[in-house]
């Protein structure tokens, strides 16, 4: 169910001054100045920052990743932070009451930034041809696909800072207790078909008695990670059904063109849930209840991402957690594909409001956290506070100041007063600006674990190997009346798929009523969708 678009006002955004003595031109405090050193006193901008975070994370102005990036770019932070739940419904509130903050994360999607940017957001293009923007720039060099799913489709210009993803990574992968399986005679390595997925699946429920598995996030998310193997796309995420098909070359409409396996694919999903080895709750399921599930052997069984350990989050040597690999499907093996260098659709991008008085401070302290210092800082934090650098490590670092693998102690706790990094706002993938494989997959391994420091880079390769992922699909940059078209035919769309699809999972409608629900979009207009996505691929060639 879609939540109300919000019409209450905002209260008015306040913008402070501070001043503070010893300043260079820069905004960065000069050695060994002080105010009677004949040093100009400078101006401190306030800058008004709004942008989500996760529930549970200490958030506030005075948290030191805010105060320590404010003094080392010449800028003064005040934050504000709906939580990410509640992102959205704020950002409804400050548009309709125009009151925009100086500096804000946008919708959660890849187009509506380029909607609002000509009216309310700074276009970037002429601090990039000034050259203040020197460190985004060698991002955008390194990975030209930004700029191409970023920039306006009609005034080409870059509105937002994206967040790079500086490594190759996939989707999904499905992860087992091998331990359990092992009980039962099986190993994962054996999984071959969807006939040997069922008698694993049998045999894990026998091991736990329960359900096996769950989803987090919605419908959505459980059809793209559990359709990933059968090579379609048919839920309600960005292209609606529309796919790419590399053999052909052109965009389909997959559950008409693939319609053998998408029925395979429900077949399963049907069996799993009339088997009780599909959590109930599996459409409606939180991230904390879920991963509860996880680290109590709930569920012994992880249809989500590679780089997720929740299967063994204590790294318990009694646990045994190995892939399921992709298995052909129909005597064919069918790939997904790989993610971009971006990541502009869960906690980015970021936007500066036009009317800010405090623009070029903003491009300063922003570029910053494209530069190798920003990375390293906005990761890490400050070395010696909460890290020190170490060759022998997997990454080059040691967290040896806050609680880590190095500050444990032999009965599992930490000192009194050892902070996590997340506590002074390190290492909150959501500030970043660029997204490092250190970060996400490698950190807190110690000198000799290289094998687990690259467990999730190995898997990916192998998906790669094994021929189970492509290029991503042609990225396609609409007009918002174009958008607009789409949304006209989708919105209907979606409401068919996601509402007919449950029912099926759920009993409450027949597989005998299968070819009628196929049939049913014909009067959906789908080829009318599936043209304009190859009319606009043509007219991008």
């Amino acid at each position: 169910m879609k939540k109300g678009f919000v019409q209450t006002t905002a209260g008015i955004m306040a913008f402070s001054m501070i001043v503070l003595a010893g300043c260079s031109s820069s905004g960065k405090p000069s050695a060994g100045s002080s105010p009677t050193a004949g040093n100009p006193v400078k101006e401190i901008p306030t800058v008004e920052y709004m942008l989500p975070w996760d529930p549970g994370q200490p958030i506030s102005s005075d948290l030191p990743v805010f105060v320590e990036w404010g003094k080392r770019t010449g800028v003064k932070f005040n934050v504000n932070s709906p939580p990410r739940d509640a992102f959205k419904e704020k950002m409804n509130i400050v548009l309709t009451a125009n009151e925009l903050p100086d500096m804000m994360k946008f919708f959660q999607d890849t187009a509506t930034f380029k909607d609002y940017g000509p009216q309310l957001f700074v276009a970037l293009d002429d601090y990039l041809k000034d050259g203040k923007l020197p460190n985004l720039e060698k991002w955008l060099k390194k990975y030209p696909e930004i700029e191409q799913v970023m920039r306006h489709p009609q005034d080409g210009k870059l509105y937002a800072f994206p967040m790079v993803q500086d490594f190759d990574f996939a989707t999904t992968l499905w992860l087992v207790r091998n331990d359990l399986l092992k009980k039962e005679g099986l190993d994962a390595s054996q999984i071959n078909s969807i006939d040997d997925l069922k008698k694993a699946m049998l045999a894990l429920k026998k091991q736990t008695g329960d359900y096996i598995t769950s989803t987090r996030l919605g419908f959505d998310y459980f059809a793209e990670r559990t359709q990933a193997y059968f090579g379609l796309n048919v839920n309600n995420g960005t292209n609606n059904g529309v796919i790419y098909d590399q053999e052909l070359k052109k965009f389909v409409f997959s559950p008409i063109e693939y319609k053998d396996r998408y029925k395979q694919w429900l077949d399963l999903v049907r069996w799993m849930y009339e088997e009780k080895l599909l959590h109930p709750n599996f459409l409606t399921m939180k991230d904390q209840e879920l991963f509860a599930g996880y680290a109590s052997d709930d569920f012994p069984l992880m249809m989500e991402q590679p780089a997720m350990g929740q299967l063994n989050p204590t790294n318990d040597l009694n646990k045994d957690v190995q892939p399921i690999y992709p298995f052909p499907i129909g005597g064919k093996l069918y790939s997904q594909t790989k993610d971009p260098h971006y990541n502009i659709a869960y906690r980015s991008p970021l936007v500066i409001n036009k009317k800010s008085k405090h623009i070029d401070a903003i491009i300063q302290a922003m570029d910053y956290t494209y530069s190798d210092e920003g990375v390293e800082f906005l990761h890490l934090g400050i070395e010696g506070e909460t890290f020190t650098r170490d060759p022998k490590t997997p990454s080059g670092y040691r967290l040896d100041k806050v609680q880590s693998v190095w500050t444990v102690g032999a009965d599992g706790k930490y000192p009194d007063g050892l902070k996590k990094l997340t506590d002074y706002g390190y290492g909150s993938w959501w500030l970043l600006g660029v997204i490092t494989p250190m970060n996400r997959f490698g950190l807190g391994y110690k000198e000799g674990e290289e094998e687990k420091a690259s467990l999730v880079q190995n898997r990916i390769k192998k998906l790669d190997e094994m021929g189970a992922l492509r290029d991503p699909d042609p990225f396609l940059n609409w007009s918002k009346e174009e958008a607009s078209k789409i949304a006209e035919i989708t919105t209907p769309l979606k409401t068919y798929i996601s509402e007919n699809l449950s029912k099926f999972i759920l009993g409450q409608k027949p597989m005998s009523e299968w070819d009628a629900y196929t049939d049913g979009f014909k009067k959906l207009r789908y080829e009318e969708l599936v043209k304009m996505y190859n009319d606009k691929l043509a007219a991008a060639k």
